[in-house]
């Protein structure tokens, strides 16, 4: 009875942001406003709320299937042309993020390894699996930092791209949920049961063969195969969307416990401030992206923002970026972290270990 209050307080706190937010019209109500709210509340009373985490896997098996409907032939073949810019810009931007990662443990004194992990810019949860791959790591640092650095991406590249760069998320709502041109109502009545299992089996498949994202690539890439090969793919209601949201925006505002650091008033300043510059970092590549490529400005800033693909890919969504473009951007970035990180911070150990 405890945790279906806790669960029923989080819900409470999130649907009051969603509220507050929609009023004063903030991109991303349902995004911004659960996760501000209830990591204010949270920080603030220091009560236990409760989230599922599968709650979290049902809207990633969503956004999957959402970003799967927006590539196409055409869309894969155009990605070809950006795979030196993909290379350049993760390279910069891992690069960037450890230094930052080195300054932050130099002022902090908190543990250098740690504070790398915690600065490299993947999604949440993929970092968490990399916390199992390499030992002597401070869980409470690297979620906190993690943690904080997806927050406030979340809540600033939104209110960027659409305040300075012309995103529309409104127009988003109506033109970006997806590229099928047959619509539910069309669709036979099996379809409703048919296509969730679908996505259930790709996502299980992909967590199988130990795919990073599994959740979310297995449904993408599943959606891919249907649209090439001739299946609809109806775009996703925007009922769906704003649940999609809703149920990440809560999930990230739980992770918030700064209580839990060592002097965590000077660390969260610290934090902030190391977050600020990378997203500035990611911003003048976005910048350099969008001259390249003449790409609108809310994709190229989307695609190099330093967030996880999760995040930025439904915020593509919601402010109306190139859903495939900036997918494919973060999907590069993840991927290349979840390969060569562990082996560089395993370098890192053994070198550390013989001096």
């Amino acid at each position: 009875m405890k945790r279906w209050f806790a669960f029923a307080e989080a819900l409470l706190v999130a649907l009051i942001g969603v509220a507050i937010f929609s009023l004063i019209h903030i991109p991303l109500p349902w995004l911004i406003g659960s996760l501000v709210t209830v990591a204010v509340w949270r920080v603030m009373t220091q009560r236990e709320m409760y989230w599922p985490f599968r709650l979290r896997k049902i809207a990633m098996v969503l956004l999957g299937y959402l970003i799967g409907t927006s590539f196409t032939k055409e869309t894969l073949i155009e990605m070809g042309d950006h795979v030196p810019s993909m290379v350049a810009i993760t390279a910069l931007t891992i690069g960037f993020s450890l230094v930052l990662g080195l300054l932050f443990s130099k002022v902090t004194g908190l543990d250098l390894s740690s504070c790398m992990v915690g600065s490299v810019p993947g999604g949440l949860s993929q970092i968490m699996v990399l916390m199992d791959e390499i030992k002597g790591l401070n869980s409470t640092v690297i979620t906190f930092l993690q943690s904080m650095r997806v927050m406030i991406i979340v809540i600033v590249v939104p209110i960027v791209t659409v305040y300075m760069f012309g995103g529309d998320s409104d127009a988003a709502a109506q033109t970006m949920m997806g590229t099928g041109s047959v619509s539910w109502a069309d669709m036979p009545w099996y379809t409703y049961l048919l296509y969730p299992l679908l996505m259930i089996a790709g996502a299980w498949i992909f967590f199988r063969l130990h795919v990073p994202t599994a959740l979310l690539l297995g449904p993408m890439v599943l959606t891919i195969v249907m649209t090439f090969a001739g299946f609809p793919t109806p775009e996703l209601p925007a009922g769906f969307i704003d649940l999609a949201q809703i149920l990440i925006g809560v999930h990230i505002g739980l992770q918030m416990q700064p209580r839990d650091l060592p002097d965590w008033k000077k660390v969260t300043a610290y934090t902030f401030l190391v977050i600020v510059v990378l997203v500035l970092f990611g911003f003048c590549l976005g910048y350099g992206l969008a001259l390249l490529y003449d790409l609108p400005y809310t994709t190229a800033l989307l695609s190099t923002a330093p967030g996880g693909m999760v995040e930025m890919g439904l915020t593509a969504v919601a402010v109306g970026g190139d859903v495939s473009v900036v997918t494919s951007y973060q999907l590069f970035r993840l991927l290349i972290i979840m390969f060569f990180v562990p082996l560089f911070f395993k370098w890192l150990a053994k070198r550390h270990a013989g001096s």
